[in-house]
């Protein structure tokens, strides 16, 4: 009798953990993103070097209505820099040199049909788990499991927040199963008290001030002259211009199979080579690799193209040749180029 009682007390206590669906916390976590005010103390750690890891902290602000602000504390060349993101643009102040670089918003705002459609890629692309429950900065977390079902490494791990639904740690691994970054806080409090000026953008409007717009532009992605689909369950989700001097373009196409980017530019302007010449399907490309992410520098019909991501060793050919089949066949189309308008 005491055996099915413990039994039954198991068996509900797990159930009770693992009562919420994986991707109904991912579905929570997007809903939540931009719309939760916090404050917090955040650490980002970059594990490229085995020898060195790059490690910086910041003092991180978000007032629930998609503005955040971000002041740098070290390493000791990042001290008092400062970033605000409105959800559009990303104001970047060096004072060091006195300068703003405006570029567009690195935060992603989905609506609710976006949020389905990053579901359905992830679904798609990922085995996704609840690995377990635990107590972290004195807060409730499920910690979620990304692994690809093509590799079968893990991608990515999470520690959401149970109540509001942010993540508060998230390490991310390389294809070849390796942790190579991690963004955690260390202090976090959902109930900040600070005065909406902390995120205006009066520091633009000293006139010793340089400000530096990017080049940027966004286009509509039906006017993409790139595939729409690559091998691993890559999708085309961004299309964008650069404007680069002497009025060259380069095409910017953006990738995504739900949690990993992959990255093409088509260009008039070379590219520089980096790593080595090989032979991959008769094109003489340069290749390069290492713990981050891979490259493939290439020449065609008088365009210039640089593939880049985190792409296993054994889909490099694969996509290498989708790419090469798919700009052979589709017709070029020559759309006009929106101005780059930044606004302040």
């Amino acid at each position: 009798m005491k055996r099915a009682i413990v039994l039954f007390i198991s068996l509900f206590y797990i159930t009770t953990i693992f009562a919420e669906d994986s991707f109904e916390i991912i579905r929570n976590f997007e809903k939540n993103n931009g719309i939760v005010p916090f404050s917090g103390i955040e650490v980002s750690i970059l594990f490229d070097d085995p020898n060195f890891e790059k490690t910086s902290v910041a003092k991180v602000y978000s007032n629930g209505n998609y503005l955040f602000r971000k002041d740098y504390l070290s390493p000791p060349f990042l001290l008092g820099r400062v970033v605000l993101d409105n959800g559009k643009y990303q104001y970047d102040f060096d004072p060091k040199i006195n300068v703003i670089r405006i570029s567009p918003s690195s935060f992603i705002i989905r609506t609710k049909d976006e949020i389905e459609r990053q579901i359905k890629l992830i679904r798609q692309n990922y085995i996704v788990t609840i690995d377990k429950e635990e107590v972290f900065l004195g807060r409730k977390v499920y910690v979620i499991l990304f692994t690809s079902k093509y590799t079968k490494k893990l991608i990515s791990k999470m520690w959401i927040d149970s109540e509001k639904y942010i993540s508060l740690r998230t390490d991310k691994y390389n294809s070849d199963g390796k942790i190579v970054g991690r963004t955690m806080f260390i202090e976090i409090d959902f109930n900040p008290k600070f005065s909406e000026n902390l995120f205006n953008l009066d520091f633009i409007r000293n006139k010793n001030t340089k400000i530096e717009e990017s080049k940027l532009v966004e286009e509509k992605i039906n006017n993409a002259k790139a595939p729409f689909e690559l091998p691993l369950g890559y999708m085309l989700i961004k299309f964008y211009s650069i404007l680069e001097d002497n009025d060259k373009i380069t095409h910017y196409y953006k990738y995504s199979d739900g949690v990993l980017d992959l990255s093409l530019f088509e260009g008039n302007i070379p590219f520089r080579p980096t790593g080595q010449p090989i032979i991959i399907d008769g094109t003489q490309v340069f290749f390069a690799s290492n713990i981050l992410w891979k490259s493939i520098i290439w020449k065609k019909d008088n365009k210039h193209y640089l593939l880049v991501g985190d792409i296993p060793d054994n889909y490099v050919e694969t996509i290498f040749i989708k790419v090469m089949k798919e700009l052979s066949l589709r017709e070029v189309k020559k759309e006009p180029l929106e101005k780059a308008i930044i606004q302040k």
